[in-house]
C-alpha cells in the first residue's frame, strides 16, 4: 500500500475520523476548563460574600452586646440593683451570654448570674475577688473592650465583653462583665456554626493571633495555624478569598473576612472536590451527546470524501490515458475544469493573478508608474455611477515643447517623472493620480469640494515651482479644478469644466490655479 501510495479517499477519511474525534475532545476540553473556571470562581465568591457576610453581623451583634452592657451599666449606676435583677436580665438576653457579673473597683465581684457555674474550679462567687490579668486590664482601662478568647478555668474557650459603671458624679464604681462561651449555644455561635449552603461548606474562626477559636472539628479549637498565608494575610487586616490547601493536606475554596471590633478572621471553606462530580457528568453527556454526532459525520464524511475523490480518480485515469493515446489537451483541461480539487483551483486562481498583473500593466502608465488615461476613465466613470461626490483638477506643463526642443526628450520624461513624484508627495492615501495624456496630468480626490481640491492643487503648483527639475530650473504648471453635479451622466461632462478652468489658467498667464465658473 506504501509502494503504490494512499488512496485520497482512505486519507480523507482518516483526516475526517481525526478532525471529527480532535475537534470533539477540545470542545470537551474547553468546556471542562469553562466549567470548572466557573464553579471555581463561584464557590470563592460565595465563600467570600459569606465570610464578608457573618464579619458584618459579628461586629454587628458586638455591638449590640456592648450596647446592651452600657445600658445595664446605666441602670447599676442609677438605682439598686439586686441578684434577682441580673437573673432577669440575663433570661431576658441568654441569646448573648452565657454570664454576668459586676465587680467593684477593686475587682471583688458583687453579683453573678448564673450563680453556681459548671465546674467552676476557680470558686468565683459573689464578694470573691477576680486576680486575673484580664480583671486587672478591665479594672484599669476604665473603658469597655472586648477581650481575646481564652480559656477559663471552666474548661470553655470564652469570650470576655466588658463595660464600666460610673456613678451620676463619674466616680468609678467597677465594671458589668459577660461572658460568651464560643462552645456553647449563643447568639455568636449560631451566626458561625452554619453556613448558607448545604453542601460540604463551612466556617471557622481565628483570633487576632492565628489560633482557631471556633471549628466545626473541636479537635482543631486552640490549634495555632498563624504560619498559613491565608492566615497571614487575616491577621494583616485584609479580606478576600484564595484556593488553599490547609495544614492538613485538604484542598479548599476559601474566602475570609476581617472582624473590625475584635481582630478575629472568619474563614468560610468548601472543599474543591465538590465539583468533582458536575465535572464527571459534563464529561459523561459530551460523550453521549457526541456519539451519534460522531456517527453522522462520519458517514458524511465518507459520502463527500468519495465525490472529492472520484473526479481525482477520472483525472488520474484520463491523464495516462492522455498520454499512452495522444489525446488532445482541449478534453483534458474540460475535465479538470469541471472537478473541483485544490490543484485546479490554485492553477486557476495563479492564472487569474497573472491576468490581473497583466490588468495592472494595461492601467499603468509605463513612464510616470501613474495610472493611465485607461485607467481615469474607468474610474470616473464608476465614481459617477455611483454617484458619489469628487473634484477633479486637471494640471498640464507650461511650456514643455521648449523643455524637449532644448533639453531632448529624455531629459523631458525626466521632467514626466518628476511631476509624478510631486503628485505623489502632495495627494493622500484616498487621492487618485494620472497621467492623462503627454503633458498633461489629473487628480481625482474623492469625497472633498472644489475649495479643498483648490488647496490640493496650489500646494503642487508651489512645490512645482520652488523645485529644481532635472533641467536644472524649476518649472511650472497651469490647473483647472471642477467638481462633479448630480446631473452629470457622463464623465465628459466635468472633464470639460476642468478643462475649461485649465484653458482659463493658461489664458490668464499661466502658472496657476483655475476653478471653473459657469
Amino acid at each position: 500500500m506504501l509502494k503504490k501510495g494512499i488512496k485520497l479517499n482512505f486519507a480523507i477519511s482518516l483526516l475526517v475520523v481525526f478532525t471529527v474525534f480532535s475537534t470533539t475532545l477540545i470542545n470537551w476540553y474547553l468546556s471542562y476548563q469553562d466549567l470548572k473556571n466557573t464553579l471555581t470562581e463561584n464557590h470563592l465568591e460565595n465563600n467570600y460574600r459569606y465570610a464578608k457576610k457573618v464579619s458584618l453581623n459579628t461586629n454587628v451583634l458586638l455591638d449590640d452586646i456592648q450596647h446592651n452592657l452600657s445600658t445595664l451599666a446605666e441602670i447599676i449606676s442609677h438605682q439598686e440593683f439586686n441578684q434577682i435583677d441580673l437573673d432577669n436580665w440575663r433570661t431576658g438576653n441568654s441569646g448573648y451570654y452565657n454570664s454576668l457579673f459586676t465587680t467593684d473597683a477593686n475587682g471583688v465581684v458583687q453579683l453573678m448570674s448564673p450563680q453556681v457555674i459548671p465546674n467552676n474550679k476557680s470558686g468565683v462567687q459573689p464578694g470573691t475577688k477576680i486576680k486575673s490579668k484580664l480583671m486587672e486590664q478591665a479594672l484599669k482601662n476604665k473603658k469597655p473592650f472586648i477581650s481575646n478568647p481564652y480559656l477559663a478555668n471552666t474548661g470553655n474557650l470564652i469570650v470576655l465583653i466588658s463595660y464600666p459603671i460610673f456613678d451620676d458624679e463619674g466616680v468609678y464604681k467597677g465594671v458589668i462583665d459577660g461572658t460568651i462561651y464560643l462552645e456553647s449555644n449563643n447568639s455568636l455561635k449560631r451566626l458561625i456554626n452554619h453556613h448558607e449552603f448545604l453542601d460540604d461548606s463551612s466556617v471557622f474562626v481565628v483570633d487576632r493571633s492565628g489560633t482557631i477559636i471556633y471549628h466545626p472539628d473541636p479537635s482543631r479549637i486552640n490549634e495555632s495555624i498563624a504560619d498559613h498565608p491565608l492566615v497571614q494575610n487575616i491577621m494583616k487586616g485584609k479580606s478576600g478569598s484564595a484556593q488553599i490547601i490547609n495544614n492538613r493536606g485538604t484542598e479548599y475554596f476559601s474566602g475570609y473576612a476581617f472582624v473590625e471590633n475584635t481582630g478575629w478572621g472568619i474563614i468560610a471553606q468548601t472543599p474543591t472536590s465538590v465539583i468533582d462530580e458536575p465535572l464527571r457528568i459534563l464529561t459523561q453527556k459530551t460523550i453521549l451527546q457526541s456519539l451519534p454526532h460522531l456517527i453522522v459525520v462520519l458517514v458524511f464524511g465518507w459520502i463527500i470524501s468519495s465525490h472529492i475523490t472520484s473526479p481525482i480518480n477520472k483525472l488520474a485515469r484520463f491523464s495516462e490515458e492522455a498520454i499512452l493515446s495522444n489525446k488532445d489537451t482541449k478534453s483534458i483541461r474540460l475535465l479538470e475544469m469541471r472537478a473541483y480539487i485544490y490543484e485546479v483551483r490554485q492553477l486557476l486562481k495563479h492564472i487569474q493573478a497573472h491576468f490581473q498583473v497583466l490588468t495592472n500593466q494595461a492601467n499603468q502608465d509605463g513612464l510616470t508608474g501613474l495610472a493611465n488615461r485607461r485607467a481615469f476613465d474607468q474610474d470616473i466613470q464608476k465614481l459617477i455611477d455611483q454617484q458619489v461626490p469628487f473634484s477633479l483638477i486637471l494640471a498640464d506643463i507650461d511650456h514643455f515643447k521648449e523643455v524637449n526642443d532644448v533639453h531632448g526628450h529624455l531629459v523631458g520624461d525626466d521632467v514626466l517623472r518628476f511631476l509624478a513624484s510631486l503628485m505623489l508627495d502632495v495627494t493622500r492615501g484616498e487621492d487618485l493620480c494620472y497621467r492623462y495624456g503627454g503633458e498633461e496630468f489629473a487628480i481625482i480626490i474623492k469625497e472633498k469640494n472644489e475649495e479643498e481640491a483648490f488647496a490640493l492643487a496650489e500646494r503642487l503648483r508651489i512645490n512645482v515651482s520652488e523645485t529644481p527639475c532635472p533641467i536644472g530650473t524649476a518649472i511650472h504648471i497651469s490647473l483647472g479644478i471642477a467638481s462633479y453635479h448630480k446631473k452629470d451622466q457622463l464623465p465628459e461632462m466635468v472633464i470639460k469644466r476642468a478643462d475649461s478652468a485649465l484653458y482659463q489658467s493658461k489664458h490668464n498667464g499661466r502658472n496657476r490655479t483655475t476653478i471653473y465658473q459657469s
